[in-house]
């Protein structure tokens, strides 16, 4: 793809006026809050295993990256969102400049709408109790979900293959690297965890703390998307643009 984000900026109406933002921005702002959920939920695993006191316990399973549905659970879900409509906005430009890679753009915005709804729905979880009949559910693959997630993965590489040598280089090594980063923890990691939790369970400091390394580097590559995708489209100025018109009759 080579015309999303580089077209001219055209000259301004009456009533109009043009906004941007950095992505360098966005970054920082994705940056700071994923460095204050770790922390946090570094704290909730400290105060977890060296106080007995169930309100306490309480408190910190808000912040636990190893616990569903709270403070991580909904950054994590955000931040699948934001790609899914970053990705879904490039489809958008994609088809409306017939761009031969626009079903893969499409592609990427369903999958990570897909991912959203799992990560609210845990529907992965679901795959453990089919993939029991299937699969010896011990040891790495306790958590037999990743058979198939394995699966997905390696189908996923092989069909972009070709898409990711089309992008620019930037572009490519940022999805690149946002890859390895989310599916070494996604399944990676998750597979030590299990292995952990095969043997030992999961309530100790050693499957806190596997978890707590799970989630960062899912969130890492997701924040590294993030950049990667809005970099496609703001172009080599690194500035999203909008246009902004006011006035009445058939102004927005």
């Amino acid at each position: 793809m080579n015309r999303i984000g580089q077209s001219p900026v055209p000259a301004r109406a009456v009533g109009q006026t043009t906004r941007s933002i950095r992505i360098a921005r966005i970054d920082a702002v994705m940056g700071g809050i994923f460095l204050l959920v770790l922390l946090l939920s570094l704290l909730g695993t400290a105060l977890t295993y060296s106080s007995a006191n169930p309100a306490l316990q309480r408190i910190a399973a808000l912040f636990l990256f190893e616990e569903e549905r709270n403070l991580p659970t909904l950054f994590n879900f955000t931040l699948l969102v934001a790609n899914m409509v970053a990705l879904g906005t490039v489809a958008v430009f994609a088809f409306g400049g017939n761009d031969r890679w626009r079903w893969h753009w499409l592609f990427l915005a369903l999958f990570f709408l897909f991912l959203a709804y799992d990560e609210a729905a845990q529907v992965h979880e679901g795959l453990n109790r089919v993939m029991d009949g299937v699969v010896d559910a011990s040891g790495f693959l306790a958590f037999a979900w990743v058979v198939p997630g394995i699966a997905v993965v390696l189908a996923i590489g092989l069909a972009f293959g070709r898409f990711l040598l089309a992008l620019p280089g930037r572009s490519a090594r940022g999805f690149l690297l946002a890859g390895v980063l989310y599916v070494g923890g996604a399944i990676g990691v998750e597979m030590i965890g299990a292995n952990l939790w095969w043997s030992h369970g999961w309530d100790n400091v050693a499957y806190s703390l596997l978890a707590t390394l799970e989630e960062t580097l899912e969130m890492t590559g997701l924040i590294v998307l993030l950049h990667a995708t809005l970099g496609v489209l703001s172009g080599p100025g690194g500035s999203l643009r909008f246009e902004v018109r006011r006035g009445g009759g058939g102004d927005v």
